[in-house]
């Protein structure tokens, strides 16, 4: 498989990749990369989901390019997500932790790619896919919607199209990306998607209450399925989306000469998948689709690859240096038989600015869960504790003991965890005292000590005194004091957090 994969992008690789400078730019491929917001890895056709139809557009995409089974990003929630692809660093060494602006220490992705002759551009999410609140730095053009219309599938063709507009102008190669809104809460037909008017865009086919499952990870229930319901009509509302972002660039004049990348920022925003560091908060759908004529349809089920690889691997593309702090592997045929071992992901803090932090190292069988917080004085806080189905297991354990079980290891976890991912994909059974994995666990302690360390990850302390509960209470005490000066005083992506109000904020943080 490897060595298709490698032929297959080698041959790409020859055509394309010359040196940006000095060459014919129409020589030179341009790069489109979209995201989804919150979406799965499992919940497109192309990943296993048998709901008729939910994503044909990801699925032609896929069927055109190469399918990565095997993807990840690093960290479970969007602005430390998106930082990931844009800087080629973990969130820890880039600052981007939270949803606060941060003063660059290194040129960006979008950055260099100018300084090689690209024209940039992002279209949506402008401030979660910046560092800091200098967007010109890093974007040419950077355009959003009009009130409700990032829900809207025609809106996207329309802001692409203007994209290309400025492009043709530049007479440069372009990266360009697109954050789509789907399938982010609220999820169509919520209470507050109709509050709020997303609902005037619905989704080209709308799913019915017996055509969704619940997913294992959480419990049997009407308002829990309801709730899945309105997600998957989101998921397919974000494939119109992706389908009409395809379109326009397939009529453009841009059509064979641009390499297409796709995945989400993480996974669904319920319990148990987005903001863990758990496989459905990781884990994501990975494509992408190399200019026409080259060989279409592959699906690599070996490689390990992840949100961190993105930034090396563009650049490896086009045969512009890779700078000595990206920490990625290009997946580029160059280095495509050097696969990972290890995925490594972390969560730091939510939306609203307060610290959980816990680390993950995955390979391809087994996830290992650091979770500096789980010592039972702190409860687990993020959005999803406003969202249906939190509200449902909460009223469920009540009265059922093994949802209370759940639910409670919910709020609290451990502080490590082991799962099995193949035959547990969704860390149902926490194997870390299991004698049988004894040899696993140090293996992916090691493992993770070791990037900690190199990484210089502040969590490292609280990683080697993982077995002393007084030292990590201290330690989390310290890091929720630091944290609530950063949210009186950092400069925000949203305009409120846990201390309230955002718009005095006027520092921007500088990484230590």
């Amino acid at each position: 498989m490897i060595r298709s994969i490698v032929l297959m992008i080698a041959l790409f690789s020859l055509i394309f990749c010359k040196s940006v400078t000095g060459q014919n730019k129409e020589n030179t491929p341009n790069i489109l990369l979209i995201t989804l917001d919150d979406m799965n890895w499992d919940s497109a056709g192309i990943y296993g989901n048998n709901i008729p139809e939910i994503t044909p557009n990801i699925d032609k995409l896929g069927n055109k390019g190469l399918i990565f089974e095997k993807g990840y990003v690093q960290a479970p929630n969007c602005s430390p997500s998106r930082s990931v692809i844009q800087t080629g660093l973990y969130p820890h060494q880039s600052g981007m932790r939270g949803f606060f602006y941060v003063q660059p220490k290194q040129e960006t992705l979008p950055e260099i790619l100018i300084k090689n002759g690209f024209h940039t551009g992002v279209i949506n999410k402008v401030s979660d896919s910046s560092l800091s609140p200098d967007f010109g730095t890093y974007w040419n053009t950077s355009l959003g919607f009009k009130g409700v219309e990032k829900r809207s599938a025609i809106a996207y063709s329309k802001l692409i199209a203007k994209f290309f507009n400025n492009v043709k102008r530049s007479n440069k190669p372009f990266y360009c990306v697109v954050n789509i809104a789907d399938p982010h809460k609220p999820f169509f037909n919520d209470m507050a998607s109709r509050k709020k008017g997303f609902d005037t865009f619905k989704p080209s086919r709308i799913y019915a209450t017996d055509e969704v499952e619940i997913p294992a990870f959480l419990p049997k229930n009407p308002r829990i399925k309801q709730e899945m319901v309105n997600y998957y009509n989101s998921v397919k509302r974000g494939d119109d989306c992706v389908g009409a972002i395809l379109k326009s660039l397939d009529e453009s004049i841009y059509s064979k000469n641009t390499i297409v990348i796709l995945l989400s920022d993480h996974g669904m925003p319920l319990p148990y998948a987005k903001s863990t560091v758990y496989e459905n908060g990781l884990r994501v759908p990975f494509i992408i689709r190399l200019p026409k004529g080259f060989k279409s349809g592959t699906r690599n089920t070996k490689d390990l690859v992840s949100a961190i690889d993105i930034a090396p691997t563009i650049l490896d593309i086009l045969n512009i240096s890779i700078p000595s702090h990206f920490e990625g592997t290009s997946f580029n045929p160059k280095s495509a038989n050097k696969s990972s071992k290890y995925v490594f992901g972390q969560f730091d803090e939510n939306a609203g600015g307060i610290p959980r932090p816990s680390r993950a190292v995955i390979n391809k069988k087994y996830g290992y869960v650091f979770n500096a917080w789980a010592t039972g004085k702190y409860e687990f806080k993020s959005a999803s504790g406003s969202h249906t189905s939190y509200k449902a297991m909460k009223k469920l354990a009540e009265t059922d003991v093994e949802v209370k079980k759940r639910f409670d290891y919910w709020k609290y976890r451990e502080v490590e965890e082991l799962y099995d991912y193949e035959i547990d994909p969704n860390a149902l059974k926490n194997l870390i005292y299991d004698p049988k994995y004894q040899d696993v666990v140090k293996e992916l302690r090691t493992a993770l000590k070791n990037h900690l360390k190199t990484t210089n990850d502040y969590i490292l302390k609280a990683f080697e005194k993982k077995g002393n509960t007084r030292f990590l209470n201290n330690w989390m005490k310290n890091q929720i004091k630091e944290a609530n000066l950063r949210n009186k005083t950092i400069k925000w992506k949203r305009h409120k957090n846990n201390s309230g109000s955002t718009k005095n904020n006027t520092k921007i943080y500088k990484v230590k």
